[in-house]
């Protein structure tokens, strides 16, 4: 064994020593092919570049950078007037936009190759409307816009005066304005019209509960502000930092709203009806709460409504931690906005606010127990461990179940 290993070895040492030469063979073979292919290079670019320089001295080519230049002198005027409309529409580029550019770029690339981007007509890949229906659904665009399915701008006036004096709901309303907002994106209008077309939405959106479709209003009326149409500016930024507060987690969001304020816009009744609610969220206060929802201005009412569950939710919770061994129902419902006031009245004179109150507490595991005198107490300490928020049954997207999908359909009219 011990003289077995070494025999096998030696045969392959010696093996080895040939391969090693063989391949410094190889190399040097490598090297002197090397040096030819680099001759052979240098001696097809002398070809080459001798042949480019002969056909640059043609007159061919010379008429060809004759019209060449003549062409870019002429798109000289049109430069500056481009660089305007660039940076004025900006902020009008859309999926729509991009795609007519597209196909009005391919169309004149394919019927003369050398035309320059200078000459190419931009006015012409703005859509202008010819269609004269008022009335109008609103389908999402796969193709380029037909300018005969597009309303003009006075057609679109006429129809969201439509939408604002119509009595029928909601979705009805939402499919048209949506339909509106098309058309005057895929014309690039910016205006006050469409500044006033957004700001119905929202509302709409707002008194529907539907917050998805009010940010998309919301966002867009940021950016026609910001381009300097003027519109209710003061109301929508109060809209936005309620939005802000009540419905989002974000501080830097808040912060960044609030830091936007100027001293004449935190002087405007709605933004401070907003910074009022964003000081009570804030301390958990929902006395204060409660009475800046009685004394909501415009629709800051509606986005409130939105965070009145969690306020009162966090109002009993508070109670039962705070209070023993009762309080009475009366003033519950009383502090938590279950009796609306009127007047200065603080008495609910039908009883209906006494008795939503009392359905909203059983529905949130509150114990409720009755005194001598027979008026209904709730009982702190039982609740303080048995109170829970309920998943909501019936809910939808936009808040109301009345505007479910499953309705709206198996109604006969609008």
């Amino acid at each position: 064994m011990k003289f077995s290993l070494p025999e096998k070895k030696l045969p392959s040492k010696n093996t080895q020593r040939p391969a090693k030469r063989q391949h410094l063979a190889g190399g040097l073979n490598a090297a002197n092919n090397d040096a030819s292919s680099d001759s052979d290079k240098e001696q097809s670019l002398t070809a080459y570049y001798s042949s480019a320089i002969s056909i640059a001295n043609t007159p061919e080519e010379k008429k060809r950078r004759e019209s060449r230049s003549k062409r870019f002198e002429k798109g000289q005027g049109h430069r500056a007037e481009i660089n305007y409309l660039k940076q004025k529409n900006a902020g009008a580029g859309n999926l729509y936009s991009r795609r007519a550019s597209a196909l009005m770029i391919s169309k004149s690339f394919d019927d003369s190759g050398s035309k320059a981007v200078e000459d190419i007509d931009w006015d012409a890949l703005t859509v202008k409307g010819t269609c004269q229906e008022i009335e109008k659904r609103y389908l999402r665009l796969t193709s380029a816009p037909d300018p005969s399915s597009v309303r003009p701008e006075e057609v679109l006036e006429k129809a969201l005066l439509m939408v604002q004096n119509s009595q029928k709901n909601y979705l009805y309303k939402c499919d048209q304005l949506k339909s509106i907002r098309q058309d005057l994106t895929v014309q690039r209008i910016q205006n006050q019209l469409t500044v006033k077309v957004y700001e119905t939405h929202a509302r709409l959106s707002l008194e529907a509960g539907d917050l998805p479709e009010y940010n998309q209003c919301q966002s867009q009326l940021k950016t026609l502000y910001a381009e300097g149409i003027e519109g209710c500016d003061m109301e929508f930024a109060a809209y936005n930092l309620l939005c802000v507060i009540l419905h989002s987690n974000n501080n830097r969001d808040l912060v960044s709203s609030m830091s936007r304020l100027t001293e004449g816009s935190k002087k405007d009744k709605a933004v401070k009806h907003a910074l009022a609610v964003r000081a009570a969220v804030t301390s958990g206060n929902y006395v204060m709460f409660f009475r800046l929802y009685e004394d909501a201005p415009n629709l800051n009412s509606c986005l409130m409504d939105l965070y009145v569950e969690k306020m009162r939710y966090r109002a009993v919770s508070c109670m039962s931690r705070s209070y023993r061994p009762t309080i009475p129902v009366s003033y519950i419902a009383r502090v938590l906005g279950f009796c609306r006031t009127s007047d200065g009245n603080d008495e609910d004179s039908d009883g209906s606010g006494l008795v939503e109150c009392l359905e909203w507490m059983k529905a949130h595991g509150a114990c409720l127990a009755s005194d001598d005198g027979g008026e209904i107490q709730l009982d702190t300490k039982a609740s303080s461990s048995s109170l829970y928020m309920p998943e909501p049954e019936d809910a939808v997207a936009h808040g109301d179940a009345n505007l479910a999908v499953n309705d709206f359909l198996t109604r006969t009219s609008l």
